[in-house]
C-alpha cells in the first residue's frame, strides 16, 4: 500500500572546493494522509533541507519525493509553506494578503464570489474575521503568523509545510498559535510536516516525531510515534506521564544520541588540531604574534552561528571553510536564516550564540522599547557591498527626463525627483521602494540620497521591508519600483533583466560601514574567551578574503547551497572587484566594492554608531531623549577587537573615533609608530560627520524628523576623533 507522501531515499549532495559535501544520506519517511509529523534536531543537521525538497525547492541528488502517486520535481500550490517570517504585503489589508494567493490558484476554476467567500472562510479558521482591513503593522506578531497560516491553507494544499513557524513569537503567543495549529487540524484534517527546535512543541502537535542526526550525511535518526488522545489539552497533560515520558525520549536523543560519529571524530580532531598550513592566510604584522593557537580556556566550544545569504556572509563561511575557527579551537556550525528579524529573534532567545548582522541592528537593541536582549559587537565584518537597483521602466522613466549623471549619485536622485514630482501631478499612486530591514545601513543611505534630492521618503515614496533574497522576486511581480540591497540580488535582477542598477553605496558614502558580528551582552559577559576567539578567527578570515587571490575560491565557497545559494557567474561579477548595472553593459571596475579588511575595516568604530544613531534620530526612529554617547560605548567593544588584534599581531586605531567624511583620497591613520591605510570616506552632499557636533549635524538637514533639542546631554565629548 502506497503512502499519501512518500520521501523515497532521498540523498542530497552539494559540491564545495574540497569535493563534494553530502548534506542527506538515505531519509526515508512515509506519511500518511492526515497525519502531523514534526522534524526536529540541532541546526545543520538538514531539517529545512527535507522541507525544500518536498517543497520542490531543491531536487534530491539521490531518491525523491512522492505525493499522492505524483513525482515532486518542483514548487506547486498543493504544498504550501510557512515560515517563521510572516512575508505579508505591508500595504495590503489582511484580507488582501490572502486574496491575492486565492486569485493566483483560482481565478480561473471559481467565480468572483466564490473567491471573496473562500478568502473569509481561511481567516475565518484563524479567528481574523475581526481585522479584514487592517494592515499587517496594525496588528501583533501572532495576528501576522495566524493571516500567513490562512493564506496557505487558502491554497488547499495537500501538504502543509512549516518551518519554525511560531519561533520569532513570545511564548504566550505561541502557546495561543500551538493552539489555534491543533484546533485546525482536527477541523481539516489536513497533512502537516514542521520544523520545531521546541520539544515540548513537538510533542504536543504531532503524530510522529522525526529526530535527525546531525549532518554532514544527516538521516532520521529515530522516528517517536507519539500516542496521546486528540484532543490535547496542555494543561491536562503537564502531569501526564506518557506525556513527560515522551518529551524525556525526545530530549534524551537530542543530548545523547545525535551526533553523527564521523562528524563527531572529526570536530574532536579539528579542536585539538590546528588547520593545515596550507588553509591558513598568514596576516601582515607590527610585530610576531606570540600566540597563534588559544591557550586561553574557552567557555563554549560548540557554537552556531546565523548569517543571511549574502555576499558579505563571507567572513564566517570562510572562517569555517578554511579553518581559522577550527584554529581556535571552535567548532561551528553556520546557520542559515531567512530574514534579519530572524537572525535578532534567534540570537536574542538563544538558539544562536551570535551571527552576521546589520551595523546599526545591536544599537537598536540597547534603546528603551526594543524588546529585545541588548546587543553588543567587538567586529565590523566589511565595508560597502550595497546597491540601488530600480525597475527597467522606472529606469526608462528617469533617463526621459533628462537629467545629467544618472550614474552618479546626485544626478539619478534629481531624476527620481523629476519622476515623483510628475507621479504627483497626474494622481498616480506613489513608488514603493525596499529595504532590508528598519535599522539598516540600506535604509538610512537610501533616505539619505532620496533627500539629497527634496524626496521625503516618509511622504513622497512608499518604504517597506523585503527580506534580500526576495526583493528580486518583488521587483519581477511589480510590487516595488526598487530596492537598496547588498549582493548578489543587485547582480541577480540585472542578470534576469529585472532591472538596472543606479549607483553603489559607496557612491552615497565611500567606505561605509556595513555588517558586524554580534552576540548578547549576557553572551559576551559570560564567554568572553570564546569571542575573543571568535573574533580572532573572523580577523584572520577577512585578511584572507583580502587577498586577491582568494576572491575566486571564495565565489566558489559562497555558490553552495548550504550559504548563499547563487550562480557562480553571478557572484564572480561583484565579488572580483567589478558589478554589472545593466544586462547590455559589461562590468565597470569597482575595486572597493566590497572590503573585508583594508581601510581597518574590521574596526568597531564608535563614530560608526553615532552616525546611525544620528539617523535614527533624523528618521525619527527614537526621540530626543536617548543618550547616544552611552549607547555607543555600551554596544560597540573595540577593547575586544584590539586584544584579538594583539594575539594575531596586527596593528589597530587606539582611537575610538574619527571625523567621517573628510577625506577625498586615502590617507594615513596613525597607530604609535605605526600607519594604517585608510581609503577616501566622503558623503555624496560634502557633508562631514564629527561626534562631538551631532547637534549641529542634524539641525543641518532640510528633510528631517529630529525633534528641537535633541540629543540627551551626553552627545559631545567623544573628545578622542581622528582628524588628521
Amino acid at each position: 500500500m502506497h503512502a499519501y507522501l512518500n520521501i523515497d531515499h532521498v540523498s542530497i549532495t552539494f559540491p564545495t572546493s574540497k569535493g563534494p559535501l553530502n548534506v542527506l544520506n538515505g531519509v526515508n519517511l512515509r506519511v500518511e494522509q492526515g497525519e502531523f509529523i514534526s522534524l526536529i534536531g540541532h541546526s545543520g543537521c538538514g531539517k529545512s533541507t527535507v522541507l525544500n525538497i518536498v517543497a520542490g525547492l531543491l531536487q534530491a541528488t539521490e531518491g525523491g519525493v512522492v505525493l499522492e502517486g505524483r513525482e515532486v520535481t518542483d514548487p506547486g500550490p498543493d504544498r504550501a509553506v510557512v515560515f517563521q517570517n510572516h512575508s505579508l504585503l505591508p500595504w495590503l489589508s489582511v484580507y488582501d494578503n490572502v486574496r491575492l494567493a486565492v486569485d493566483q490558484v483560482f481565478k480561473k476554476t471559481r467565480s468572483r464570489r466564490e473567491r471573496d467567500e473562500w478568502t473569509r472562510h481561511n481567516l475565518e479558521l484563524v479567528h481574523m474575521s475581526h481585522a479584514l482591513e487592517r494592515k499587517p503593522d496594525e496588528i501583533s506578531g501572532g495576528m501576522k503568523q495566524r493571516v500567513g497560516i490562512a493564506r496557505a491553507l487558502a491554497m488547499e494544499p495537500k501538504v502543509l509545510l512549516m518551518d519554525e513557524p511560531f519561533g520569532a513569537l513570545d511564548a504566550l503567543t505561541r502557546a495561543h498559535m500551538q493552539d489555534s495549529l491543533m484546533e485546525i487540524h482536527a477541523r481539516l484534517n489536513n497533512t502537516v510536516i514542521m520544523i520545531t527546535h521546541d520539544v515540548d512543541e513537538a510533542v504536543l502537535l504531532s503524530d510522529r516525531i522525526v529526530m535527525m542526526t546531525n549532518g554532514p550525511s544527516a538521516s532520521i535518526g529515530e522516528i517517536l510515534a507519539v500516542n496521546l488522545e486528540r484532543p490535547r489539552d496542555r494543561l491536562v497533560l503537564a502531569e501526564d506521564p506518557a506525556y513527560n515520558h515522551y518529551r524525556a525520549e525526545v530530549v534524551k536523543f537530542l543530548h545523547e544520541r545525535h551526533q553523527n560519529p564521523a562528524k563527531s571524530a572529526q570536530q574532536t580532531a579539528e579542536a585539538v588540531a590546528p588547520a593545515a598550513s596550507a588553509n591558513v592566510y598568514r596576516l601582515p604584522t607590527r610585530k610576531p604574534a606570540a600566540v597563534q593557537t588559544p591557550a586561553r580556556h574557552l567557555e563554549k566550544r560548540q557554537l552556531t552561528l546565523g548569517f543571511i545569504p549574502l555576499t558579505d556572509c563571507a567572513p564566517l563561511v570562510v572562517a569555517r571553510e578554511k579553518g581559522f575557527f577550527a584554529r581556535q579551537g571552535l567548532s561551528v556550525d553556520l546557520s542559515r536564516e531567512s530574514s534579519w528579524a530572524n537572525i535578532r529573534d534567534k540570537v536574542c532567545t538563544g538558539m544562536l550564540d551570535g551571527a552576521q548582522m546589520l551595523a546599526a541592528m545591536p544599537l537598536a537593541s540597547a534603546l528603551d522599547g526594543s524588546h529585545c536582549q541588548p546587543m553588543v559587537t567587538a567586529l565590523s565584518l566589511d565595508l560597502n557591498g550595497n546597491a540601488i537597483t530600480v525597475s527597467k521602466e522606472l529606469y526608462g522613466r528617469m533617463l526621459a527626463t533628462g537629467v545629467a549623471g544618472l550614474d552618479t549619485a546626485k544626478g539619478s536622485a534629481q531624476a527620481l525627483k523629476q519622476v515623483i514630482d510628475q507621479d504627483c501631478a497626474e494622481g498616480r499612486p506613489k513608488l514603493t521602494f525596499a529595504v532590508v530591514y528598519p535599522e539598516s545601513s540600506h535604509n538610512y543611505l537610501l533616505r539619505y540620497w532620496m533627500a539629497d534630492a527634496g524626496i521625503d521618503p516618509d511622504r513622497d515614496v512608499r518604504l517597506t521591508v523585503v527580506p534580500p533574497q526576495q526583493v528580486g522576486h518583488y521587483l519581477r511581480a511589480g510590487l516595488i519600483a526598487g530596492y537598496c540591497v547588498g549582493e548578489p540580488w543587485n547582480t541577480y535582477a540585472v542578470s534576469e533583466g529585472l532591472g538596472r542598477t543606479l549607483i553603489t553605496s559607496f557612491d552615497i558614502w565611500n567606505n561605509h560601514p556595513e555588517k558586524v558580528f554580534a552576540v548578547t551582552r549576557i553572551w559576551a559577559q559570560s564567554n568572553p574567551n570564546t569571542h575573543q576567539a571568535v573574533v580572532t578567527a573572523l580577523l584572520e578570515a577577512a585578511a584572507w578574503l583580502d587577498d586577491p587571490a582568494n576572491r575566486r575560491e571564495t565565489c566558489e565557497l559562497l555558490s553552495q547551497g548550504r550559504y548563499v545559494n547563487a550562480p557562480l557567474d553571478v557572484l564572480e561579477k561583484s565579488l572580483t572587484g567589478t558589478l554589472q548595472f545593466s544586462s547590455d553593459e559589461k562590468p565597470r571596475a569597482a575595486p572597493d566594492y566590497n572590503v573585508f579588511q583594508r581601510y581597518a575595516a574590521n574596526f568597531p568604530w564608535r563614530s560608526h554608531a553615532l552616525w546611525f544613531l544620528s539617523q535614527m534620530l533624523r528618521w525619527g526612529q527614537v526621540d530626543g531623549a536617548i543618550k547616544p554617547e552611552t549607547i555607543a560605548r555600551a554596544v560597540y567593544r573595540p577593547e575586544v577587537f584590539r586584544a584579538a588584534a594583539d594575539a594575531l599581531g596586527l596593528a589597530y586605531p587606539e582611537v575610538d573615533y574619527k571625523r567621517e567624511g573628510q577625506h577625498q583620497a586615502g590617507w594615513a591613520l596613525m597607530c604609535g609608530e605605526d600607519a594604517l591605510e585608510m581609503g577616501p570616506d566622503l558623503f555624496m552632499d560634502g557633508r562631514q560627520f564629527d561626534a562631538d557636533q551631532l547637534q549641529e549635524y542634524l539641525e543641518g538637514f532640510a528633510i528631517s524628523r529630529a525633534p528641537a533639542g535633541c540629543p540627551g546631554p551626553d552627545a559631545s565629548g567623544a573628545g578622542e576623533a581622528q582628524t588628521a
